[in-house]
């Protein structure tokens, strides 16, 4: 379980300190205007910054006293901006960092449909590719290939993963991240920018607005159309989606 116990930072980038967890078995969406802070509350779970206020810990102990070889193994960050290198062969990126074998490789590139690409070189790769070789990347990092099951509690971390996807790839990719949270108690945080994605995937959404938390809950209770109107600066309407009745954002004519 990650838990943030009032973090935040005091100076620029602000992120005004507060407290909530990340359970195992959850898709989070983290959602926002520009510039609200997603990137840097990310950047804040992962451990790759240090909150100038409060603590963010990892089953009860803050990420600083991790070891980071034991942190890197619970904990997998994917970046918004991504930097591949060098020309590694898909198979050996994939597995770099990691303790995988071939087999194990082999299944986390079938789970995001990457085996055609196994071969090929990283900087080869289109913009979407990449994106879905580096989410297999951080899989690998936390064990999901192999065949026992991988110890609940461990966290993923995604930088707005569907940019480079079309809507096909957005869909599956969602719905995969859905499926690993659930049967590898996997606890799977986000930021997304569609907001329709985050109402039918979500398990539960945080609402950033300039720095601040102002609202968490499920789909249901933060997409809410005032306050979604406000927040982005948009004309739209929020209705119900046939089927399931969840959120559906629709922009004014």
């Amino acid at each position: 379980m990650l838990s943030l116990i009032e973090a935040g930072f005091a100076r620029p980038p602000t992120l005004v300190p507060f407290s909530d967890r990340l359970m195992p078995g959850e898709l989070l969406a983290i959602v926002g205007p520009n510039g609200a802070g997603k990137s840097t509350l990310l950047s804040l779970l992962s451990g790759f910054r240090r909150p100038e206020r409060g603590t963010v810990c990892l089953d009860d102990t803050p990420l600083a006293g991790w070891d980071p070889a034991a942190l890197a193994r619970r904990r997998a960050l994917v970046a918004q901006s991504l930097t591949l290198g060098f020309d590694w062969p898909v198979r050996e990126l994939v597995a770099l960092g990691s303790e995988a074998t071939e087999s194990e490789v082999d299944a986390v590139l079938a789970l995001l449909d990457l085996q055609a690409l196994a071969e090929r070189g990283a900087l080869g790769l289109s913009g979407g590719e990449a994106q879905r070789v580096m989410i297999a990347r951080a899989l690998c990092q936390l064990g999901l290939g192999r065949s026992e099951q991988p110890e609940p509690g461990r966290v993923l971390l995604l930088d707005e993963p569907t940019s480079a996807l079309d809507i096909g790839q957005q869909q599956r990719l969602l719905r995969l991240l859905r499926h690993l949270a659930q049967a590898h108690r996997l606890a799977i945080a986000c930021v997304l920018h569609d907001l329709n994605l985050t109402a039918r995937y979500a398990h539960r959404v945080w609402l950033l607005e300039r720095g601040r938390r102002i609202a968490a809950g499920t789909p249901a209770e933060v997409l809410d159309g005032c306050t979604l109107a406000r927040v982005f600066d948009a004309e739209l309407t929020v209705g119900s989606r046939q089927g399931d009745g969840s959120p559906l954002v629709l922009l004014a004519p």
